[in-house]
């Protein structure tokens, strides 16, 4: 049995890739057998066979394959800057991601499965005087609601009665673009210790992420199949499906866009919905505006989440994965 050490520079708790990829990640190889050990110093490397470094800490990666070479060395969510350096693997969250390190043999991915939020009941929907409809994320994403998600809220603000709830990185961003012109909106800081509590509140969870670009803009050619109508949409490389994940975890329905790896839980209308447009987000929180619509809709998607992210299965998987190049 090989052992792994963890070599990560934050141990902030409230950082997602610590979180997920070292904490959580580490809890799951210890719970599988695996000896598994978190530290700061490169030195604790010449004990351990597998090393993995954190989000941040790629050039850490190498002064321990400099100075242990004989070690497999791999680093978590690699930035596109460090592409190039000399790694033996790379531990990814999203299919999007594998593709855009493929300048590497050995891109693993361990989901974004968030231990903190597991073991929770699925919620059940009743009926409420106003829906509470929830985002959660970096303030980076906001500007994700331009244009067609702010659409969508303005005119709902005249059909039904709800307040969007975003939980965010920096509440006292200023948040221009994509922000709606609507009568109910709070923004909260994301805290560790309340925020599964916030997001159990909300009815339904909003995840945008793409950026809409407007394919009139770009020259129709039929012959080369272009048209005016294509889709034209601009995503970071590293999209994931995390931010719907939590929403899946806690029994709460999904209206997301049409990012990639949204599909493996979203792909049909049993668990969710996928939308681009505004009339696509205006009908999907519609329809959930039934609270049986809701319970049948996060009930789907909160088994199907526990049947596919297994986070024990998925510790395995990465460990015989990595076990491949320590046995050349």
């Amino acid at each position: 049995m090989k052992k792994i050490l963890f070599i990560s520079s934050t141990s902030n708790i409230s950082t997602g890739s610590y979180r997920i990829w070292v904490n959580d990640l580490s809890n799951y190889f210890n719970s599988i057998g695996i000896d598994t050990k978190i530290t700061n110093r490169i030195e604790d490397s010449k004990d351990y066979d597998i090393i993995i470094c954190g989000k941040g800490d790629a050039n850490t990666a190498v002064s321990v394959k400099n100075n242990f070479p004989n070690k497999v060395v791999g680093v978590i969510n690699l930035a596109a800057d460090k592409i190039g350096l000399p790694l033996d693997f790379v531990i990814v969250g999203s299919i999007e991601e594998i593709d855009s390190l493929s300048e590497y043999n050995n891109v693993f991915m361990f989901p974004l499965i968030e231990k903190m939020y597991q073991g929770q009941k699925c919620k059940v929907h009743g009926n409420k005087k106003m829906l509470r409809l929830g985002f959660h994320g970096s303030h980076t994403h906001l500007a994700k609601f331009e244009p067609n998600l702010r659409r969508a809220l303005e005119e709902l603000d005249d059909l039904i009665n709800f307040e969007l709830l975003v939980i965010t990185s920096d509440p006292n961003f200023n948040w221009k673009i994509g922000r709606p012109k609507i009568n109910n909106l709070q923004i909260k800081q994301w805290n560790f210790e309340t925020v599964k509590k916030d997001l159990s509140s909300c009815d339904i969870g909003l995840v945008p992420n793409i950026t809409q670009i407007n394919a009139k803009s770009f020259p129709s050619d039929s012959a080369l199949g272009l048209y005016n109508t294509d889709y034209i949409l601009r995503m970071k490389n590293k999209s994931n499906a995390g931010r719907a994940f939590v929403f899946h975890q806690l029994g709460i329905p999904v209206v997301a866009d049409i990012t990639p790896s949204n599909f493996h839980i979203m792909g049909g209308d049993d668990c969710g919905y996928l939308v681009n447009s505004k009339n696509g987000w205006k009908r999907s929180i519609l329809s959930l505006t039934d609270k049986n619509k809701r319970t049948n809709i996060s009930t789907n998607a909160f088994n199907r989440f526990n049947e596919l992210y297994d986070p024990k299965k998925w510790a395995d998987k990465l460990y015989k994965q990595i076990l491949e190049i320590a046995h050349g």
